[in-house]
């Protein structure tokens, strides 16, 4: 079997940025018999273990076989599908469909895995612990009790539900039995339907409410990942983890999931970027026309993004001024630009950093523009654009799609992935002054 670092350092190469994985193998357990009144299912974590082996138990990664289901569950209990979930839970699916969880088997993603799976099905799986984890999902799984990870057909697979990306199931589902967080404050009871059969009742941890309960898809171990620069391509927990907002124990869901909506806004979302983030900007003006000098300080504070903005480097940041004449027009030659991001790039064989300028919680990326000449200018225009997906947009779709070997299929969901990537961009913030 693969290294875990051989298995990361490979995922790296097709582009996929939550990849880190162990294999785990699928043991059967213990199901009740036909008939029996009270619900029994296959041994799940015990919500009575402590923090790290309670997550050592849930999040094993591909996400174990659910095995049969009991046999009193209806059709739509048995269901690993959130389609059957929404039908109870109607805002937490209509949450879902519109979050990035929901598209993690997106045509980016999908495009690649396709061809892996039939060229290292190894390599696939390793993708997908993170972007579609559930085994159900993989149309291989690991031979039970092979300790070299052979890989042998699923006859649990749903091709449906591998494209559905991470999905309910994924996180609240483990040998058939629900998990979730404790009640909300002032929720009593669940309003089910009259009648409606509950999937044997859900057992509640406040574990659910912790950082560490994102942290297997959204850290990447330093000791055994890839590193560039002596850094993790995705080191978000420990971000957080250093930083004022995990001192005081704000998790995750604090910010990505408030009053439990299921929508995980991030660097995508302009408005949620609006409120974590300020900037601020002061001009300077000396002389004029010919003579003069001009100087703009612009400043972007990571006011309240619990993580470094951005966490990882797909994302970039410009900071831009220009100067404008009369009719709002940009005069020639006078725009500048400061970039906020982590450029890393593989190239030759292997991964360079070429900058790295995020912002930790608390600091600012501050850039100063001067002109020493402004002759015809009477505006200033200072903007901050977001590219969501600049790293796969530029560094990995283009020369992807010049490989030989992608199927009719993979190279259509490419070029598909490429077009999306460039319709993420947004403007963050825009001031005009006059002179």
């Amino acid at each position: 079997m693969r290294s875990r670092g051989t298995k990361i350092a490979f995922a790296a190469l097709v582009g996929l940025s939550l990849l880190a994985a162990v294999f785990y193998f699928y043991a059967p357990g213990a199901f009740f018999s036909k008939g029996t009144e009270t619900p029994k299912f296959r041994a799940g974590p015990s919500t009575e273990l402590d923090l790290g082996q309670f997550f050592n138990a849930y999040w094993q990664r591909p996400i174990p076989l659910q095995g049969a289901p009991p046999s009193f569950f209806s059709d739509k209990e048995s269901s690993l599908g959130p389609d059957a979930c929404g039908s109870c839970h109607a805002q937490q699916y209509a949450d879902w469909k519109e979050s990035l969880h929901s598209r993690a088997m997106g045509p980016g993603p999908w495009g690649q895995i396709i061809d892996l799976t039939k060229q290292d099905p190894a390599g696939a799986i390793s993708c997908m612990t993170c972007h579609a984890p559930l085994s159900e999902q993989s149309p291989q799984v690991a031979k039970a009790g092979d300790a070299d990870g052979t890989l042998v057909a699923n006859g649990a697979y749903d091709p449906q539900l591998q494209l559905r990306g991470i999905t309910c199931a994924a996180c609240h589902v483990r040998g058939h039995q629900r998990f979730g967080p404790p009640k909300a404050e002032g929720n009593i009871t669940a309003k089910y339907p009259a009648g409606l059969p509950n999937h044997g009742g859900v057992q509640r941890t406040p574990y659910f409410e912790r950082a560490e309960f994102c942290k297997d898809c959204h850290q990447f171990d330093p000791e055994y990942s890839l590193l560039v620069n002596g850094k993790p391509i995705q080191d978000t927990f420990r971000e957080w983890q250093s930083s004022s907002w995990g001192k005081a124990g704000a998790a995750c869901q604090s910010c990505h999931m408030p009053e439990r909506r299921h929508l995980w806004r991030g660097i995508h979302d302009r408005e949620w970027v609006k409120g974590a983030v300020r900037v601020e900007q002061s001009v300077e003006k000396n002389g004029s026309g010919a003579e003069g000098k001009l100087r703009l300080n612009l400043h972007v504070i990571n006011a309240a993004v619990g993580h470094k903005f951005p966490t990882y480097l797909t994302p970039k940041i410009f900071v831009r001024a220009e100067l404008l004449d009369q009719s709002g027009k940009a005069l020639p030659r006078t725009t500048q630009e400061g970039i906020i991001g982590w450029d890393a790039r593989f190239e030759d064989g292997e991964w360079k950093e070429y900058f790295d300028t995020r912002v930790a919680p608390g600091e600012r990326f501050s850039k100063v523009f001067q002109w020493q000449a402004f002759e015809g200018a009477r505006k200033i225009r200072a903007w901050v654009e977001v590219h969501p997906d600049h790293f796969y947009h530029v560094h990995f779709y283009p020369p992807y799609l010049q490989g030989s070997n992608l199927s009719a299929d993979g190279r259509g969901l490419i070029e598909r992935a490429l077009r999306e990537s460039g319709e993420s961009v947004y403007v963050l913030y825009e001031n005009i002054v006059d002179l």
